[in-house]
């Protein structure tokens, strides 16, 4: 059996990208390398099991979650599986300076009875450019004081005694979401000390997208739980009241200013019970306790501030002059911590170029689109892949909808072609400036969309003249009807493109069916799906789903009314006149319609609807931004297309929880439809079929609930994760193959 470490290292992640390979680098790089890293991935969707992958350590341990757990969870099996006498943590954001563990263990090792120790951090953003210093509390009498009102530990920084955890049977508690840090160190004090290094050994990533950022209120109430417990245990005269005001004081929360007095009192009652409390010879409390008034004081006005600073210099006349001072040495310290965080970042930042060199990949597609750009966006941001893509135009399909990709991109310029939107379904431009896309990108391997646009046609041929391996992207399918010239077409050309290419990317299963029968080797076909950000769709809709009563009445339905939702161009492939004709044949007058979209057909559909009494809102083509609105207000969603290759709108819907009513022509409806579980698949054009599915959805508020719920659990399953993986292992794959 291997030597067990000296200290573990806990990082839980769930969709890590694009800060987690720094946060990995850092801790495999520490001058304490005696070390395991436990990365327990949370059932990431990104491309985080790629970045993982990619790193050759025998020191990193990998445990993967298939379910999200939620990261008290995440990091409970960590400690379960750690083997090191120490346990450390860190964020997938995070970054570990490199003598955080040497620092951590040679204090912990030197004071008998500490069981936690931490660190300052120093503040960087997204880019990495760093901030501020934030500092904690030092001593372990300090370390208790402020347990009362909050957590006296970043939690990236703290380095554990393992023994003391399994000895007292510690772990994080899930029900404590954000605070489940702040409750573990307050039960794990009882027992042991605390203390915290005043040097910055951890870079803390601020951005919108961390949990203590995007769930602050939720933090901030578990928080509140916390300390009322701690404070009730320290002063258990204080009533309930007095526990509220104490906390407010020395939480730094504004006060109202009829309550300073009371607020000030309940404060230094708190104080008095806590040294009366505490063991002799413990240092004294005033100066710590003072600076929680003195900070009331600065945000107080009036004779509101004058009473409050009196309150402070009773408890520590020298407090005015230690405060100068404090913030003298704290600007002296930032100076310093941030030119060590530049150092270190850039060293990290160098380290990683000595990684493999990046794939160099051109993609070829025909447009950029508000599903697709951010999966290429994620692709564009590995390591491992230096991506150019190359759009054939700014739109193919007379989009309306804008995309700004954050990838790098080539946006060709060329001539329409008059008459290939009738023959093509949409436009054909003569694009010749593809070659010199091409040449210029010296790509090892192109990724090429389709076959049916002139860039796609061109890249084609230029990687056979270049003996350049490209990879397929295919979306279209069999079913559904093809005038006998296109499949003959088809039959002829699409064979060959298939059976060159290095491996195929495809939407779904009816693609991969239709290219396997074309002469893909199935071993060689992955899914690159059109597809959301599952998860991201998911939560805006959670974040509306109280606003719903008002979204609804944008279309005029009433509660009792059942809201069947299409969103598609108004042409005749999309089935809009069999949905209208089902609707009425469901003969529900509890029906409303809403068709979120624009194009030719909407006058006459518009008269069909009249003429069969079915209500039917047109919502106009709704910005890609707002669309989940149109969901939310939904009850169930139907798409009964003639021909539809994919459908992202089913992936939208699927994801915002509504029950699917698919014709079997949308490509979809066989990978994100489980008939009878979260919807029905009827036959294309068949009223009869579509209207016993709706009324049966009317007619049960619990069937639609459950079958959504339904359609939640399919749709994580199509986030972009899978894709990412799939898209890596082609071009490797073909890049494999040259050599």
């Amino acid at each position: 059996m291997p030597t067990a470490p000296l200290v573990s290292v806990l990082l839980a992640v769930h969709n890590g990208d694009p800060y987690l390979r720094t946060a990995l680098d850092s801790v495999l790089r520490q001058t304490m390398a005696d070390l395991e890293l436990i990365v327990v991935d949370d059932a990431s969707t990104d491309s985080t099991p790629g970045a993982i992958a990619m790193i050759d350590d025998r020191r990193l341990r990998v445990l993967r979650n298939d379910d999200q757990l939620g990261l008290a969870q995440a990091l409970n099996r960590g400690l379960d599986e750690a083997r090191g006498r120490y346990v450390a943590r860190l964020d997938a954001d995070d970054v570990a300076l490199p003598r955080r563990l040497e620092r951590q263990l040679a204090r912990i090792r030197a004071t008998p009875g500490t069981v936690i120790v931490g660190s300052s951090v120093c503040a960087i953003d997204d880019d990495g450019i760093p901030g501020a210093v934030h500092g904690m509390p030092a001593t372990p009498t300090e370390i208790r004081w402020h347990l009362l009102f909050s957590s006296p530990f970043f939690h990236p920084t703290v380095l554990l005694d393992r023994e003391h955890l399994e000895h007292g049977g510690f772990r994080y508690d899930p029900s404590f979401l954000e605070s489940e840090d702040y409750d573990l160190w307050a039960r794990v004090l009882a027992s042991g000390d605390g203390a915290n290094l005043s040097e910055p050994l951890v870079l803390y990533r601020v951005h919108g997208r961390q949990a203590s950022q995007a769930r602050r209120e939720l933090q901030r109430s578990f928080q509140i739980d916390v300390a009322r417990r701690q404070i009730a245990r320290v002063a258990r005269h204080l009533s309930a009241d007095e526990i509220g005001l104490a906390w407010s004081v020395g939480a730094g929360e504004r006060l109202d200013p009829t309550l300073v007095d009371e607020a000030a009192s309940a404060y230094i009652e708190l104080a008095r019970a806590f040294e009366s409390g505490s063991p002799r010879g413990q240092q004294s409390l005033g100066q710590t306790a003072a600076r929680p008034l003195l900070r009331a004081a600065r945000q107080a006005s009036g004779s509101a501030r004058f009473r409050l600073l009196q309150r402070a210099l009773e408890l520590d006349r020298a407090l005015p002059l230690r405060a100068v001072a404090a913030r003298a040495a704290r600007r002296s310290g930032e100076r310093a911590a941030r030119h060590d965080a530049r150092v270190w970042l850039n060293e990290l930042e160098v380290s990683s170029r000595e990684t493999p060199r990046p794939i160099r990949v051109a993609a070829v597609f025909p447009e950029p689109t508000p599903y697709r750009a951010p999966l290429l966006d994620r692709i564009a941001a590995l390591p491992d892949v230096d991506l150019t893509v190359i759009y054939a135009a700014d739109t193919v399909a007379r989009r309306t909808w804008r995309v700004e990709p954050k990838h790098r991109a080539v946006f060709l310029r060329g001539l329409r072609i008059p008459g290939a939107r009738r023959v093509l379904h949409h436009d054909y431009p003569f694009t010749p400036g593809i070659v010199r896309a091409l040449a210029e990108s010296r790509p090892e391997v192109v990724v090429v969309s389709g076959w049916s646009t002139f860039a796609a046609q061109a890249a084609i041929t230029w990687c056979r003249i270049k003996d350049v391996p490209y990879v397929l992207v295919a979306e279209s399918h069999d079913e559904g009807p093809r005038a006998g010239w296109r499949r003959s077409v088809k039959g002829a050309v699409v064979p060959t493109v298939v059976q060159d290419a290095s491996g195929v990317l495809v939407t779904g299963t009816l693609a991969r069916n239709s290219m396997i029968s074309r002469g893909a080797a199935p071993e060689r076909v992955r899914v690159f799906a059109n597809t959301i950000d599952v998860e991201g769709f998911g939560e805006r809709a959670d974040r509306l789903a109280s606003q719903r009563p008002e979204l609804r009445a944008q279309f005029g339905a009433d509660p009792e009314d059942v809201v069947v939702l299409s969103v598609a161009r108004l042409v005749p492939e999309k089935g809009l006149d069999t949905l209208i004709r089902a609707i009425s044949a469901a003969d529900d007058h509890h029906f409303v319609l809403v068709l979120a979209g624009d194009g030719p057909e909407r006058d006459a559909l518009g008269r069909l609807a009249g003429e069969l009494d079915v209500r039917v809102v047109f919502a106009g083509d709704a910005a890609w931004e707002k669309i989940v609105e149109v969901y939310v207000a939904a009850d169930v969603f139907a798409l009964l297309s003639e021909r539809e290759p994919w459908a992202v709108v089913v992936n939208e819907a699927a994801a915002c929880g509504l029950p699917l009513v698919l014709s079997d022509r949308v490509g979809a409806a066989h990978d994100l439809l489980r008939d009878g579980e979260n919807g029905v698949l009827v036959p294309a054009g068949d009223v009869k079929a579509a209207a016993t599915a709706l009324r049966a959805l009317a007619g049960d508020p619990d069937l639609r609930r459950a079958q959504g719920a339904r359609s939640r659990e399919l749709a994580r399953d199509w986030g972009y994760g899978p894709s990412v993986e799939g898209f890596l292992a082609a071009v490797r794959e073909a890049v494999a193959d040259q050599g």
